[in-house]
């Protein structure tokens, strides 16, 4: 059985400056399509934990290249809730390769898309109602530069290896589409954009 890495989140009670704003005309295209780390992380958003919000809605297994290695990797998403404001997605990435394969995957910045940040930050969430392009919310100066922007989302995956058979939960924070948005697509890099996605 194979065992789970778990990045949690930290607390939002300290006063952040959110982008909550922050989205694009879907003329800007979305990207197409992160040892062992047993230590919890500080992630910089608040999310719950995936026992918690239900089963998956849906799954992509893809191949992530790195090094010159190619790893088998099934990306579970689960449902999405607004929450005072807020969205967050929240997935589970899984190593399936066969489990006598002892290479490590290292996240790093297998997610960031545009951003510098080697987060789970590259995520997007598609209003097509509204023809927009939600990007992940973000903490602090927002004239800062961008290697120096914090995301509310999964963070220093550059520390995150991920073995054969093994889970991380990764997550990423957004400003809430308008209220009559009930669905959206979710981009996530190098993964098959997850189509009109409910949202509860």
């Amino acid at each position: 059985m194979g065992s789970r890495i778990t990045i949690t989140a930290g607390s939002l009670a300290i006063a952040v400056t959110m982008a909550l704003t922050a989205c694009g005309s879907l003329d800007r295209s979305p990207d197409p399509g992160g040892g062992s780390k047993e230590l919890t992380e500080t992630a910089g958003a608040t999310a719950g934990t995936p026992e918690k919000l239900g089963a998956p809605i849906g799954s992509q297994d893809i191949q992530i290249s790195d090094s010159g290695k190619l790893f088998l990797v099934r990306v579970e998403l689960y449902p999405l809730r607004r929450d005072k404001g807020f969205v967050t997605v929240n997935v589970r990435l899984t190593r399936t390769d066969a489990t006598d394969d002892r290479d490590r995957w290292q996240i790093a910045s297998a997610f960031q898309g545009d951003t510098i940040a080697l987060a789970f930050s590259g995520v997007t969430l598609i209003d097509r109602k509204n023809r927009k392009r939600h990007l992940v919310a973000r903490s602090g100066d927002q004239d800062a530069k961008p290697s120096q922007v914090e995301y509310l989302a999964s963070s220093g995956l550059a520390s995150v290896f991920v073995q054969a058979g093994q889970s991380v939960d990764l997550h990423a924070m957004f400003g809430a589409p308008p209220d009559d948005v009930t669905a959206v697509d979710v981009a996530i890099p190098r993964v098959p954009v997850f189509e009109n996605v409910p949202l509860a």
